[in-house]
């Protein structure tokens, strides 16, 4: 009796594991569903998704289109501008240099940028208080936002033909917006001073700074503000959804001479290295039994840096939700104008990432709509 009994409960687990085994090859296929209707409606050309749970890749798929007039198929390998997603990576950057004892999160810009000693907030007859790094990588260094602002200013973060230092010395001929560290700000130019600060600090180009602190420690051999030709040439074509079709729009990839490094908005890199780099941030700045980044500067960057804003929060290079009552965000994210996302929840211990070349509000219902799908197949603890 006691075998037969033993046996009806090692089928019932077997019988369990098998149907659990079943429900999740569903949930994952329904994904991929959702990605080919998008690309049947007209949503977008082509994407790619990938979903890393507890380590493990669960999903990694391409699908439709890099360039509807060819026919080429989009990969799950295509290399792409991201945009503002380049915020994180930037970022850590920095953090990498401050465990390095190169740089400090504190230190004043004027250290680094004698030009904005003394700078004033327009109107104002007095200097304002020195900004710092961390201001400037927390949107609260007293600069003016992307949107509503003049042509000219404007051009300081859309010229792709003008290097990193001159821009810099057209931005320090501007007043702030603000007082530094009293408003959050989303700002371009921002993190353009940002990259100049690294510049000055370490004597390098930010691209040889970035590959040597973060990109090549990690292995990221496809990831750089200054792709090549080359590589340029694989990238897969820009759209805009005009009505109901998708049209060929201009691209950072097709810049002649691509000079300018926008420290915030112009890395490429690929699907596998967005996962790669979300992971070492979920693993606490651990990455391939390497250590990045410290364990302290990532619970830094999950922090707010500065006064709250009412629909979401930042810290160093992320926005923030599901904060804890340590103050810490359980769920970190970020977006680009491009398309792309990255997404790290650290209680569903889940890595996300999207990748596509189209104009970002026309993909967020298809983006929305795949990370409900990979929150209901992977529910925090609470609700399972």
């Amino acid at each position: 009796m006691e075998i037969a009994r033993t046996s009806v409960v090692t089928l019932w687990a077997i019988l369990t594991a098998i149907t659990a085994c079943a429900r999740a090859e569903e949930q994952l296929d329904s994904l991929a569903e959702i990605m080919n209707q998008a690309v049947t409606d007209k949503q977008v050309a082509g994407a790619s998704f990938i979903v890393v749970h507890q380590g493990e890749v669960v999903f990694r798929e391409g699908f439709g289109y890099a360039d509807i007039e060819s026919k080429r198929p989009f990969t799950a390998d295509e290399l792409l501008p991201i945009a503002s997603v380049s915020k994180p990576f930037m970022a850590s950057v920095v953090m990498a240099l401050v465990d390095q004892r190169k740089l400090n999160l504190d230190d004043p810009v004027e250290k680094y940028l004698p030009a904005f000693k003394g700078k004033r907030v327009q109107g104002s007859e007095s200097p304002a208080k020195p900004m710092t790094i961390r201001q400037l990588i927390s949107h609260t260094g007293g600069f003016w936002g992307n949107k509503g602002i003049s042509s000219e200013k404007m051009d300081l973060i859309r010229n792709f033909e003008r290097p990193l230092d001159e821009t810099i010395d057209l931005v320090a001929k501007y007043g702030l917006a603000y007082e530094p560290g009293t408003k959050w700000v989303y700002s371009g130019v921002g993190y353009c001073v940002l990259g100049r600060v690294v510049e000055v600090a370490l004597g390098e180009s930010l691209e040889v700074i970035s590959q040597e602190a973060l990109f090549r420690p990690m292995g990221l051999s496809n990831t750089t503000f200054l792709p090549s030709r080359e590589m340029r040439k694989t990238v897969p074509t820009a759209y805009l959804r005009k009505g109901r079709e998708l049209k060929a729009k201009d691209s950072l990839a097709e810049i002649e001479d691509l000079r300018f490094i926008l420290p915030g908005g112009s890395l490429f890199t690929n699907l596998d290295a967005l996962a790669a780099f979300g992971q070492m941030h979920l693993n606490d700045g651990l990455y391939d039994g390497k250590r990045i980044l410290s364990k302290e500067s990532i619970a830094e960057m999950r922090k707010l840096q500065g006064p709250e804003k009412p629909s979401r929060t930042y810290g160093l290079g992320w926005f923030r939700d599901d904060v804890s009552d340590s103050g810490l965000a359980e769920l970190t994210f970020h977006g680009g104008a491009l398309g792309a996302h990255l997404r790290i929840d650290r209680r569903r211990e889940l890595v996300c990432a999207f990748l596509v070349h189209q104009n970002g509000p026309q993909v967020k219902p298809l983006k929305d709509k795949l990370l409900d799908h990979v929150n209901k197949m992977f529910p925090v603890a609470s609700e399972r």
